[in-house]
This record gives structure tokens, sequence and C-alpha cells, in this order.
């Protein structure tokens, strides 16, 4: 079984829809290393801005929670397709943009594209490859939308040092392309469609529940961590995701099967896996801003500082899912979680006095550790839960991916502009390490945190699985 050969037609639809799943996580964060420049063209400040890559993160993640009823509806390269299409028509609307308004119109056609391609990757590897390689193939697929974020920057940087921001959106059309034609000859579908009703009062309150979470944290920045516009939207955004997890249980139109959530080892591998992909983002959000702000590099070498690690996780990445199907998740997972801790502390530590080659030597450490750790917290989720659940399971990994980024971006970049603000008497160089020193403090408590949940939760796997030997 482990020899198991896998058709070359299924190792081509993995390629096309990971090539799609690039394509959509890497224009995520290429557009964070822009921000300076377009503050600067279109007049507007920081947490403005940063809607660029929070209102993206936020409709991918509301796309993605819809990712299982559309996978159970519509044939797989159906949706592959549109996916596509969408892709392509949000590119040129990027990067023709005459105005912010465009930019970020265009940016939302690009969401929806993303939220349903990554779903898609997944659905491809859970559905045709055997569960003796699972580990390495949800690796790869892993380090696919894993380190996409990261490399953001450096493609980004390089676009708009060289050329300019735009060409950020032409560059990556010819990849997409070569993806649809790709998955259009080649994505499989293993399963019966059902023509299932939308749960369309469902949808709008998990709506509603994004939107206000993140505007609480954007809204902190403008106006302070105990100011009531910021505690106002959190605790109401708290109260419609309430609200739609009531509805969700009560209601015979399923968006996503809440039943997922009974399994206490796939919550404990949610919530790690969700702060891991919030500190990724967030960080990879901060470091060129860093660079840009605090000791004034270009685009280029502020998004270059975070390339050696990126690929230091993408080798990794595959390789750690290999070590899960031969000796467990527990090991990989644990590594991986530890390490990240120490490279947390080790950016709050020289918060202050972060030079290039500092950041590039903290990221490669930090790159190691989410190589280990972040593709195998889901593949080990994912398998908590019975199979014909696996989809929702996939589907609720995939929004909590990309929602941690929208909430990442958005705490990095309001500790950053609090501290801008701050009206202190000091140059916007100091001010911006300031906050950042802030930032990564932030990154330190949620690095242990996770790694915490981690110890827990193997603790617990250990004792489901000599509870049910015994019987």
């Amino acid at each position: 079984m482990e020899n198991q050969a896998i058709p070359k037609k299924t190792l081509l639809a993995i390629l096309g829809a990971s090539l799609m799943a690039f394509c959509g996580v890497l224009v995520e964060t290429s557009m964070n290393v822009t921000f300076p420049t377009l503050m600067k063209q279109f007049g507007l400040p920081m947490n403005v801005v940063q809607w660029i890559a929070t209102g993206y993160l936020l409709l991918v993640s509301l796309t993605m929670a819809t990712s299982a009823f559309v996978q159970r509806r519509f044939k797989i390269r159906s949706i592959f397709i549109f996916a596509g299409l969408a892709f392509i028509v949000g590119s040129f609307v990027c990067a023709l943009a005459p105005s912010f308004t465009v930019l970020l119109i265009g940016r939302l056609i690009q969401a929806v594209a993303t939220g349903y391609a990554i779903p898609l990757l997944f659905a491809i590897i859970l559905q045709q490859i055997p569960v003796a390689r699972l580990g390495s193939f949800m690796g790869l697929g892993s380090m696919v939308v894993g380190i996409a974020p990261s490399l953001g920057p450096t493609y980004g940087g390089m676009s708009t040092y060289l050329f300019t921001w735009r060409e950020i959106f032409w560059f990556i059309l010819p990849v997409v392309v070569i993806a649809v034609l790709l998955g259009s000859f080649t994505i499989p579908q293993k399963f019966e469609t059902h023509r299932d009703p939308f749960d369309t009062f469902g949808f709008i309150l998990l709506a509603v529940a994004f939107f206000l979470v993140a505007e609480s944290f954007t809204d902190a920045g403008t106006y302070g961590w105990i100011s009531i516009q910021f505690w106002g939207f959190l605790v109401v955004g708290l109260l419609v995701l309430a609200w739609f997890a009531y509805h969700s249980t009560h209601s015979k139109r399923i968006l996503l099967d809440l039943a997922i959530f009974k399994s206490p080892t796939l919550v404990l591998s949610l919530i790690p896996y969700f702060l891991l992909q919030l500190i990724n983002i967030g960080i990879s959000y901060l470091l060129p801003n860093y660079g840009q702000l605090v000791f004034g590099a270009n685009s280029l070498v502020a998004g270059s500082a975070i390339l050696l690690g990126s690929l230091a996780a993408a080798v990794i990445q595959p390789l750690s899912g290999r070590m899960l199907d031969n000796r467990g998740a527990a090991v990989p997972i644990r590594i991986g979680g530890a390490i990240i801790v120490i490279a947390m502390v080790l950016f709050a530590s020289f918060g202050l006095h972060l030079t290039n080659t500092l950041i590039v030597l903290f990221y490669l450490v930090f790159g190691i550790g989410f190589g280990f750790s972040f593709g195998n917290a889901m593949t080990n989720g994912i398998q908590q839960v019975d199979l014909k659940l696996q989809q929702d399971a996939n589907a609720m990994f995939s929004t909590s991916q990309q929602y941690a980024g929208a909430i990442g971006t958005a705490i990095m970049a309001t500790l950053l502009t609090s501290s801008q603000e701050s009206g202190r008497h000091l140059s916007q160089a100091v001010l911006s390490a300031q906050g950042s020193e802030h930032d990564f403090i932030l990154l330190v408590v949620l690095s242990i945190v996770a790694f915490g949940l981690m110890i827990v939760n193997f603790r617990k796997q250990a004792q489901l699985k000599t509870t049910k030997s015994v019987f």
C-alpha cells in the first residue's frame, strides 16, 4: 500500500490545483510590501490601505466556509474552472485599477477564486491519495498554501522595485492560465453531486460575524483597545457567531456541518493551526514593513528578507509529512511548535534593534518550525473525524487558515498604527520599531499558547487510543 502508484492524471490534477492555490495565496501577501507606496499614491492612511489584505482574506474565508456545500452540489472540475476564470478577471481589474476602490474590487474577485481553489486542492488529495501516503501529499499541499504567503513579500517587493505594483498581477496571469488548462482536463470526480438548498441566512450570519470581529481589531488602531468601537464590534461579532452556531445545529440546510466539533482532538488541532497561520501571515506582513519604515530598506530588500526562511519551510513541509506517515503526527508537530516559540522570542528580544541580517536569520528559524508543524496539524486534525465529515473538516481548516490571516494582518497593523500615532515626539522609525516590538511580544504569547495546546492534544489522543485498545 505504501508504494501504491499514483496515476499520472491524479498527479497532474494536484499540480493544476496546487498552481491555482499557490497563485491565490501568493497575491494575499505580495501587496503587503506595497502599502507604503499605495499610501502615498492614493493619499490614504495605513488602516485604510490594509483592507487590501484584510478584505481579501475575509472574503476568502467566507468563500471557503461554503466550499463543502459547493463541492457537494457541483462537480469539482466546474468549480475549479469557475475559480480560474474569476482569478483571471480579478487580475485584470487590479492591474488596470485607476483608484483604490477599483483595486479593492479586483482583489475581492480574486478572493472568491482563492476561496474555492485551496479547499479543492486538499479535496483532491483526500479523495485520491491512499492513507499510507496521505501525510506526504498533504505536506505538499500545505507547503503550497503555507509558504506562498511568505514568498509574497519577496515577489511583491521585486515587482514593485523593478517595475510597479501593477506587475504583481500581470506576471502571475500565465501561471493561472496553465493551472486552468491542467485542471480542466485532469481533475477527477469521485462522489456524486446533490442539489441541496443553500443556507442563505447562515451565510449572512457568518459574513456579519467575520466582518465585525475583523473590523473591531481595525478600529482598535484608530480608537484604542479600550474604546467602545473595539469592544462593541468584537462582542456583537462573537454573539452573531454564536447565533450562526445555534442556527447551523437547528437548521435542515447545512452550510458547514458543525458535528466535527464533537471531536475534542480536532478542536485541539484546529486552534494551534489557526494560531500558527495568524503568526505566519502576521509576521510576513510585519517584517517587510519593519524593513522599510524602521531602517529604510527598499521594497526589494525588505521583501526578500524572508525568502530564505520561506524556502526552508517549503523543503521541510513534505519531508515532515513523510515523518507523520512513518512516525505519527506528534513528533514533527511538537518539534515545529517548540522551534516557533524560540523564533518569536528571538524577534521580541531584538524588536527595537533588528537588522536585515537578523530578520533573515530569525525568520529562517521560524520557517523551519513552521515547516514541521503547520501542514501536519491540518492532516492530523482531519484524520480525527469520520470519512463522511472530512469534507467539512477540510473546509473548516481552510476557512480558519484564511481568517487567521485576516485577523493577524489587522492586529499587526493596529499595534503598528497605534504606536505611530501615539503623539510621542519621536521619529516615525523609532515609533514603528516600538510598535513592531509590541507585535513581537504578542506573537511570543500566541506561539506559547499554540505549543501548549499541541502538547495537550497529543496527550488526549494517546488517552483515546488507549481507551479504544482496552475495548
